[in-house]
């Protein structure tokens, strides 16, 4: 086998390992053979435009973060932050939702407090039997008119205690409905 035919050989070797490994049809095959050598153009699947992005015949069915809903939603967005020092995982999701409604129809809202130690506690003043010991209250702040805001609380039945304290942090839970 003389120098040239070893190395048109190889390279159908390798154009042919490449034809397995990358897909390429066999039409791409046939004009491999056609064109004595020359590698044809590699091939490319196209991506949906921008406005097709968002359709499910599109993407299948995964979330999209726009048209998400929920309390982590909007935590991810920044509509909702938190304090490192308050956990929400353990807040019933009864109580999230509302926060997130909250957020939702009045703006951002921050998230100060949720479960406490008792010594914790006992600092921030909070009851002796505080909700916030059991990780079943949330204290937060929101930018919006509070009138409004208490009123659309007073409204949730999942909403038991209600408070709005001077300095702006409104406190709900899930206990009996009161108010102090």
């Amino acid at each position: 086998m003389s120098a040239n035919s070893r190395v048109r050989h190889a390279s159908t070797i390798v154009f042919l390992t490449s034809a397995v490994l990358f897909g390429l049809s066999p039409a791409a095959l046939e004009a491999r053979e056609e064109t004595d050598g020359i590698v044809p153009p590699a091939e490319y699947a196209s991506l949906p435009s921008n406005e097709r992005l968002n359709d499910p015949g599109t993407t299948g069915s995964l979330p999209n973060a726009r048209t998400l809903s929920g309390f982590s939603s909007l935590v991810s967005r920044g509509a909702i932050t938190l304090r490192a020092s308050a956990p929400t995982n353990c807040v019933p999701g009864d109580l999230r939702e509302v926060v997130a409604s909250v957020a939702a129809k009045f703006g951002p809202v921050s998230v100060e407090s949720t479960h406490r130690s008792r010594g914790r506690n006992w600092r921030a003043g909070g009851a002796r039997q505080s909700l916030h010991l059991s990780c079943r209250a949330i204290d937060f702040r929101v930018r919006a008119r509070t009138r409004g805001v208490m009123a659309y609380l007073r409204a949730h039945p999942q909403v038991g205690g209600l408070k709005m304290y001077r300095n702006g942090i409104i406190h709900i839970d899930n206990g009996q409905r009161r108010s102090w």
